[in-house]
């Protein structure tokens, strides 16, 4: 398996499991160092302990906003972010897209970045 196709299983991985608690939220900057650290491992990252944790962090993350979108359509709200229907993010653009947030962000929690990268790829109009 060719290093580029094994990032982009990783990155896949990275966007499933199973939601963690509410109040284990991980920031931005605690999510993006340790999924970097994973990313830099290459191969070996499938074996990493981090691997499940991330890939729970994300997924959590993931369903925070998709509930905070549903709750704002509830309430009359626009959306954060207009993402088209049948579009979706890929986990390395969405981590790149972290990786561009100014420093103010690492100390927010994970939702908070992944709803702000939406926002910037798909602003709503």
């Amino acid at each position: 398996m060719s290093y580029s196709r094994l990032k982009a299983v990783v990155a896949a991985l990275l966007m499933v499991g199973v939601a963690m608690p509410a109040g284990a939220a991980m920031t931005v900057g605690t999510f993006l160092a340790r999924a970097n650290a994973l990313r830099d491992q290459g191969p070996m990252a499938l074996m990493s302990p981090d691997l499940p944790a991330l890939k729970a962090e994300a997924k959590a993350a993931t369903n925070q906003l998709k509930a905070e979108r549903a709750a704002r359509a509830a309430a009359g709200k626009p959306p954060i972010a207009c993402v088209p229907e049948g579009q979706s993010v890929g986990i390395m653009d969405m981590l790149d897209g972290l990786n561009e947030l100014p420093a103010s962000y690492r100390k927010r929690p994970l939702k908070d970045g992944y709803a702000r990268v939406l926002a910037n790829l798909y602003p709503c109009r």
